[in-house]
């Protein structure tokens, strides 16, 4: 071996060297090995199953950030619209076709009440605590 690639081999070897021991060297500080615990408790998903032209459960009361999930085991397509009298509800899934569903993450507290918009006596109430 000449000395150029004598040298090479050496560079090489330090590297990989380094490589392999910063690769295993573990963070001195114990919290940057947990995860932040940022006092919420983790989110849920809350399914309200659509069947026979009604809202199972017709009630459903969740936390702030879980989310809503509708699901369509219908024969025909539903929404699920909060105030379909408003200008802007506060949640509308559009038509979710037979089979399909669609979620909604509740963000804000309150109770807010829903229908189909395609059959209006579907009415269904979700509360956000």
């Amino acid at each position: 071996m000449n000395r150029k690639s004598s040298l090479v081999a050496s560079a090489l070897l330090l590297l990989t060297a380094v490589v392999l021991v910063t690769a295993t060297e573990r963070p001195s500080h114990a919290c940057a090995t947990q995860p932040r615990y940022s006092g919420k408790a983790p989110s849920n998903t809350i399914t309200v199953i659509i069947r026979d032209f009604t809202f199972n459960p017709a009630t459903v009361t969740v936390h702030t950030g879980d989310t809503v999930e509708w699901k369509n085991d219908d024969i025909v397509p539903h929404t699920a619209t909060e105030d379909a009298n408003a200008e802007k509800p506060v949640f509308d899934s559009g038509a979710i076709q037979k089979g399909a569903t669609w979620q909604f993450i509740a963000r804000n507290k309150g109770t807010y009440k829903y229908t189909c918009t395609f059959h209006p006596n579907m009415e269904g109430t979700l509360i956000v605590q």
